[in-house]
């Protein structure tokens, strides 16, 4: 099954496991920091290139050392800071055009994420139009490094679409640009993405706010609004400022791209976090370059807002580490041992619901439909067979009739009350929860939270429910 977005992603980790068994997110965290590094030394080289001066220079660093997701997702395993190193290579390597370092570059990029492909594509023309043949040269060197996974997928999986891409597109389908013959009803809904989409990106440029689950901040929240402003304007000014720096147009032509691919495919959710670092990595230069142009008028503003700046996205670390080690611990307690236990229970062959695919699908090693089918074609295909309005956990659980269920209090009550009938066929086995909190808290979606020094993250895994279905009948329940 290609259940996963990346292919460098499960590359690395791969390649760690056939080190050593089970050094795979080891393998991914050490490539992680390598990645870093790498990324670091390109920033540094791209604001040399844009003639950047030390202040705006040292936020874009800072930022990129230290902003909360940048950390997170490279350590948690993902394959977000390797993108951020892919990009950010890529744009120093094509502004120069350097033929052998842009090809690679440009051939790692679909293999990091594929919607890289909105970066190659301007990569690609701003080399050929500079030089059509090595334009062409570079492009049969990012096609030579890309082509051997597409041959693999296709060959293996039937597709080089990951899965995964399929399945978000099946629970969020874009609307049809005619309605009984009107376009209204499509362009209210691209209204509603573009504002939304502007929302998010500003919450986003705020420290703290850009986890998607962050509930309170140590920070108030006027002060994080005005850092978003300030961002926001710097960003403007940049983009004219740098506009006609000679060979910058391919990432700017990116970072538009990209915007307007979220606008269209991704849903107004504060959600997916780890695909905006690279993205975010190019805003934050081109506010640099704000940064640099008001340099010219107020040195000392541009110095004191680079401090600022580079501080108020690196705050976070001593409270986001607390937190996350009290959201690892909870992780351990309830979703790694849900898994184990499933591992240990479930039969060969019979099949187990959640939407909780990454932790079941690690640990357990069970045959899984989970929604919204990240890792099943079995969980894609029937919803794809329901109206768009119908795509969710509990529709998907009176398709498939699963032999087992690992669901959220709120998802079984979800599930009781559209379709009691098929949630009397299920009977509750087991029941993994953190510890110390009471059950009104962990029954009611978003109502606890794990705190420290002000910062505060709402938590949604803390209690699972495990349900067998038709168990009263069963040995072994």
């Amino acid at each position: 099954m290609h259940g996963f977005t990346s292919a460098i992603g499960v590359l690395i980790p791969l390649a760690g496991e056939l080190v050593h068994q089970g050094s795979g997110m080891l393998a991914m965290r050490v490539a992680s920091l390598i990645a870093v590094c790498i990324a670091l030394v390109y920033a540094r080289l791209i604001c040399r290139d844009l003639r950047l001066g030390a202040f705006p220079t040292a936020f874009v660093l800072a930022y990129l050392a230290f902003d909360q997701n940048m950390i997170f997702y490279g350590m948690s395993g993902m394959e977000t800071q390797v993108a951020v190193t892919v990009i950010l290579g890529g744009v120093y390597h094509v502004r120069r055009q350097d033929l052998v370092a842009s090809g690679i570059w440009l051939g790692l990029a679909p293999l990091a994420r594929p919607e890289f492909v909105l970066w190659v594509a301007p990569a690609l023309a701003y080399l050929a139009l500079a030089n059509l043949r090595r334009g062409i040269a570079a492009g049969g060197i990012a096609g030579a490094i890309v082509a051997p996974w597409i041959l693999f997928t296709t060959a293996y999986y039937g597709s080089p679409i990951p899965n995964t891409v399929v399945a978000k597109a099946a629970v969020s389908p874009i609307p049809a640009i005619l309605s009984n013959g009107s376009p209204l009803p499509w362009l209210e809904w691209l209204f509603g993405q573009v504002t939304g989409h502007i929302e998010l990106l500003l919450y986003h440029f705020e420290p703290f706010h850009e986890v998607w689950s962050t509930a309170a901040a140590p920070l108030p929240g006027p002060v994080l609004i005005v850092i978003a402003v300030v961002v926001a304007d710097l960003f403007a000014i940049g983009l004219v400022a740098s506009r006609q720096v000679a060979g910058w147009w391919p990432a700017l032509a990116f970072v538009g791209l990209f915007f307007a691919y979220r606008v269209y495919f991704i849903p107004t959710i504060n959600y997916y976090d780890w695909y905006l670092p690279p993205f975010l990595a190019l805003v934050m230069i081109v506010v640099a370059a704000g940064l640099q142009r008001i340099y010219v008028w107020r040195p000392m503003i541009t110095k004191f807002l680079s401090v600022a700046l580079a501080f108020a996205f690196a705050m976070h670390v001593p409270f986001s580490f607390g937190v996350e080690s009290k959201v690892q611990a909870v992780e351990n307690e309830v979703r790694t041992n849900v898994a184990e236990y499933l591992k240990a229970t479930v039969p060969p062959g019979e099949s187990v619901t959640s939407e909780s695919a990454g932790y079941i699908g690690f640990y357990g090693g069970v045959k899984l439909f989970d929604y919204p089918g990240l890792t099943s074609k079995t969980s894609v295909r029937a919803l794809q067979a329901l109206p768009p309005d119908q795509r969710d956990l509990p529709h998907l659980v009176a398709a498939l009739r699963p032999d087992w269920l690992v669901l959220r209090p709120w998802e079984l009550n979800s599930l009781r009350e559209q379709f009691p009938e098929i949630a009397a066929e299920y009977q509750v086995v087991r029941v993994f929860q953190m510890s110390g909190v009471s059950d009104a808290q962990l029954d009611a979606d978003g109502a606890n939270t794990i705190s420290f020094g002000g910062l505060s993250e709402t938590d949604v895994d803390e209690k699972f429910i495990v349900l067998r279905k038709n168990c009263a009948t069963q040995s072994g329940c």
